[in-house]
């Protein structure tokens, strides 16, 4: 399109369409290409009650520092003869123990589990799973490709300080297919309840949108937006973007696979499949919404993951700040004290101990730090008392890898509007006779409430259920779950912060705040990283002359 039409108003240019084509029509179509209000929930990771996606809250503001400070970027030996009590070995805690023990502060951690990480966490057979009202054991088989990440599972290749912490600390990565359009798309109000394969979606409403589009241009409803040499060049990127035929119409796709045997990709390689009815494309939301995951900006590819599982990056930073974590130390009153920070914790037999340090940076969540007696001021316990989290939760199962072997599905999601929302194909031993699949995740909202309310079998009998009518098979492949509901595991009561970060962002006296609750990238290890910094850089600010 030509600079001087650049600007045209996108109401405008859907107003304009919509008098040629119809303006509900268009409007149901363009929300299917990413464009309107519809559409704006595309990227969410919420969940209504039974799956269905809703729109996201607003963005919380970008807190304040989080372009400037980098490792490096603070003076050497700013910290020599300070301390500073950590408290919580997650992601943000270790990388501000690592970060300015460079600086020369002396660092303490004191972590409520025997293992740090926090939410970063892989299950393996023989590991075990607390809840606050119930133990699982962990069943699956004792091999190297069959592990559960309950928590964070995949990283953006613009998250650059994660990753630069992989090159640094030697972890070594694979591709995580977010996108895979061999998975399955099951909406129970669509196609009889039947499954679809994505990319059938994918391509037939492209088709349509672009038939569409070009009817609208033909019939000049765009001749005030686009010069002659505009609407000859729109027309040929269309007939392109949606493979129509010579006359512009949207008659079937090679890009949907062919008929026979269709999930292996067709072997009737000369006849093309027949549309889908834009009419069923149009009158399924879910349908719509889903087709544009992978657009949001968190998500786009590639993707990626540790190989080996997640904990591979908790298991890297604690080798180099063991020496400064105190294990299963329960934190139970957080005071100030002249010039500095008092923390009390208990151990695992019940003893008391006290920290004193000139500073406590404090990323516990504030879930459980709401109930540690504080002497925060009104504004920061206000904020703490109020802060939001997700009941996001995981189910998975051990299972012949039915999916390759007779869907050719490797790696990436199937996605359906029931609870369970999302089913994860694993992304590594691929050819392997057994895979650890994630039967459900849950992203919070009525469904996350629903899978933290009942029991582990309860989950595992209900995820079973649903699974089965996006994979017929599912009931008679899948054994050995195992689920995590985060709102009921201790010390973290919650799976990631959605409350703006607002006042936690300052400092409290000679306490400081981090966690990814408090960054632009809540629910991502980067935010976690990016918090540890913003703390860092307000403590070094105190100490630079």
């Amino acid at each position: 399109m030509s600079s001087d039409k650049s600007g045209i108003a996108r109401r405008e240019f859907l107003t304009s369409v919509g008098r040629a084509v119809g303006g509900a029509a268009m409007l149901r179509t363009m929300a299917a290409m990413g464009i309107g209000t519809v559409a704006a929930a595309c990227g969410s990771s919420s969940a209504g009650s039974s799956g269905t996606p809703v729109a996201p809250p607003a963005p919380a503001p970008a807190p304040p520092g989080m372009q400037s400070p980098r490792p490096g970027d603070w003076d050497a030996n700013v910290g020599v003869g300070k301390s500073v009590v950590i408290l919580g070995a997650g992601i943000a805690g270790m990388t501000a123990a690592w970060e300015m023990a460079k600086l020369g502060y002396s660092c303490t951690i004191l972590e409520a589990t025997a293992r740090a990480g926090g939410r970063n966490r892989t299950i393996r057979g023989g590991d075990t799973v607390v809840e606050t009202d119930s133990t699982q054991a962990c069943t699956f088989d004792a091999d190297p490709d069959l592990y559960f990440n309950p928590g964070p599972a995949r990283i953006s290749h613009h998250h650059e300080f994660l990753l630069g912490y992989c090159r640094e600390f030697g972890v070594a990565l694979e591709t995580f297919v977010n996108d895979n359009h061999a998975a399955l798309i099951h909406s129970s109000n669509a196609f009889n309840g039947q499954a679809t394969i994505a990319r059938r979606l994918h391509a037939d409403t492209r088709g349509y949108i672009a038939e569409l589009l070009a009817l609208a241009v033909n019939q000049g409803a765009l001749d005030q937006e686009l010069t002659a040499t505009d609407k000859t060049n729109i027309l040929a990127m269309l007939q392109q973007y949606g493979d129509l035929d010579a006359a512009r119409n949207y008659v079937g796709s090679s890009r949907a696979g062919f008929p026979g045997q269709e999930d292996a990709g067709g072997r009737q390689r000369g006849e093309l499949l027949n549309p889908l009815q834009l009419s069923d494309l149009l009158a399924d939301t879910f349908l719509q919404l889903r087709q544009d995951f992978a657009h949001g900006l968190e998500q786009q590819p590639t993707m990626l993951q540790p190989v080996g599982g997640m904990d591979q990056i908790a298991l890297a930073f604690e080798s180099r700040v063991a020496a400064n974590i105190v294990y299963q130390a329960q934190v139970t009153e957080i005071r100030k004290v002249t010039d500095g920070a008092r923390v009390i914790y208990q151990d695992e037999f019940g003893a008391s101990f006290t920290v004193d340090a000139d500073y406590c940076l404090c990323t516990i969540p504030a879930t459980v730090l709401r109930d540690i007696p504080n002497d925060f001021s009104v504004n920061h316990q206000a904020a703490i008392t109020g802060f939001a989290y997700t009941s996001a939760g995981k189910i998975a199962f051990q299972s012949r890898r039915f999916w390759e072997a007779d869907h050719n599905i490797y790696g990436g999601i199937s996605w359906t509007d029931q609870d369970i929302t999302q089913l994860w194909y694993p992304n590594n031993g691929f050819g392997q006779t057994n895979g650890i699949i994630v039967g459900a995740y849950m992203f919070g909202g009525v469904a996350g409430d629903n899978f933290a309310n009942q029991t582990p079998q309860g989950r595992i009998t209900s995820s079973t259920t649903q699974g089965s009518n996006v994979h017929a098979e599912y009931a008679a492949e899948v054994s050995r779950g195992i689920g995590v509901a985060w709102p009921k595991v201790p010390f973290q009561l919650g799976a990631w912060g959605t409350s703006d970060p607002g006042i936690l962002l300052t400092a409290d006296d000679n306490i400081f705040f981090a966690g990814e609750h408090l960054s632009i990238l809540q629910g991502w290890q980067e935010g976690a990283i990016l918090s540890a910094y913003h703390a860092i850089d307000l403590v070094v600010q105190r100490d630079t002359p």
